[in-house]
C-alpha cells in the first residue's frame, strides 16, 4: 500500500494498547488532534531513544492539547514492560502482523518504517515525517508543527 501523505484522511483502526485497552482512532477524531508514530520495535537504540524523547515532550503535546500513541508489532506483555522500565504515559499500542503500519503505508520490508504522522481533529493527517536513523527528529519537527497549528 501507498504511504499516506499529508492531505488524506486518517484511517479507521481498532487496536489494542499496552494494558489491553482497544484504542481507536474515533476515540480522537472529532475530539483532539493526535501524532501517532511507528517505530520497528521495543529493542534497539534508536526504538528507545525515540520513544523516550516523546515521553520527555509528552507534557508538551498535552499542553497544546494534542495526544501522543506510539506504534510497533510487539506484544501488549511486551509494550507493558517497556512503558514501565522506561515510565511510558502515552499509549503504545500493539500494531499485530503490522495490519495498521500496512494500512499507513509503512510496512518495510523486514520492520516497519519509523514514520511519524498528525492528525487534527477533523482526522486530516497534516504532517509526516520519515527518518528511520534520526529518531529526535521525530519529536523536534511534532513540536514545531504543534506549535504553528495552536498559534493559528
Amino acid at each position: 500500500m501507498t504511504r499516506l501523505n499529508v492531505g488524506d484522511q486518517c484511517p479507521l483502526f481498532s487496536v489494542k494498547n499496552k494494558d489491553g485497552k482497544e484504542i481507536k482512532a474515533s476515540d480522537y477524531i472529532g475530539k483532539k488532534p493526535f501524532v501517532l508514530f511507528f517505530f520497528p520495535n521495543n529493542i534497539g537504540y534508536y526504538c528507545k531513544s525515540e520513544v523516550c524523547e516523546f515521553r520527555d515532550a509528552y507534557e508538551k503535546f498535552c499542553e497544546f492539547g494534542v495526544e501522543v500513541i506510539g506504534a510497533s508489532p510487539n506484544s501488549v506483555e511486551s509494550h507493558n514492560r517497556f512503558a514501565e522500565k522506561h515510565k511510558i504515559p502515552f499509549n503504545l499500542v500493539v500494531d499485530e502482523g503490522r495490519k495498521l503500519a500496512k494500512t499507513f503505508g509503512v510496512d518495510g520490508f523486514l520492520i516497519t518504517d519509523r514514520v511519524t504522522f498528525i492528525i487534527d481533529i477533523t482526522g486530516k493527517i497534516v504532517f509526516s515525517h520519515s527518518a528511520l536513523l534520526k529518531s529526535t527528529q521525530h519529536i523536534e519537527e511534532s513540536l514545531k508543527l504543534v506549535e504553528t497549528l495552536s498559534a493559528n
